[in-house]
């Protein structure tokens, strides 16, 4: 790994740190205050920072495996579980995306980037176009991609994470356009299915609790 590349992880790394204690911080006060809302909310993001921490340096211990052409994409399995709760949290569908970082050829999902509905149902999620567009264009103005979108399918297992053709020409689209952007379709009973059309991908998962059922497919393991 060169030089330039480990400055920047470097650089992330200080990011997430001073992150991590000004979470802290929050944590305490809100500890004081007795406010269990919002310590909740407060935990699971210093989880995330450290589980991201930590993905930073296993990233930075390892060779990307350039040779192969695949793209590459890193998430943590707690920021899985919580994309599973705000995506099944009623009975209709829901979908957003996701934008984070770039490090070493790998693209880290790390971050929500949610925008309005047009309509929402058990059977399909429609986005507002005018949202969609607006948040695209603020990713744009502070430097950042956007790498995926997760979204949910009504019913259980492995064969409900099949996308529709719908799902199937909003990804043609976007990768027509010149997007990262991998798509990732989640059960009600915690399976996911990541993939795109134009080419076979690699999904690095850090931390305990996901199991891969087949290339491209996870079963979320602790629902209970």
């Amino acid at each position: 790994m060169d030089r330039e590349v480990l400055e920047q992880i470097q650089t992330e790394r200080q990011v997430l740190v001073k992150k991590r204690e000004a979470l802290l911080k929050s944590f305490t006060m809100a500890a004081t205050s007795g406010k269990q809302k919002r310590l909740s909310a407060l935990f699971v993001r210093i989880c995330q920072t450290n589980q991201f921490l930590k993905s930073l340096e296993q990233i930075a211990n390892s060779t990307p495996e350039i040779t192969s052409g695949k793209r590459r994409y890193a998430v943590s399995s707690l920021f899985l579980y919580e994309s599973f709760k705000k995506l099944t949290a009623d009975r209709d569908e829901e979908f957003f995306f996701i934008t984070g970082n770039e490090i070493s050829g790998v693209f880290v999902l790390d971050q929500w980037a949610e925008f309005a509905h047009q309509t929402r149902s058990g059977v399909g999620v429609t986005a507002d176009t005018r949202s969609t567009h607006k948040l695209l264009i603020k990713l744009e103005q502070f430097g950042h991609r956007l790498l995926a979108h997760f979204h949910s399918h009504p019913g259980n297992g492995v064969h409900s994470t099949h996308p529709s053709g719908i799902d199937e020409n909003f990804q043609k689209r976007l990768e027509s356009a010149g997007h990262v952007a991998v798509m990732a379709i989640f059960s009600r009973d915690g399976f996911i299915r990541f993939m795109r059309m134009d080419q076979e991908i690699d999904i690095e998962i850090f931390g305990e609790g996901v199991e891969q059922h087949a290339p491209g497919i996870y079963r979320l393991k602790n629902l209970d």
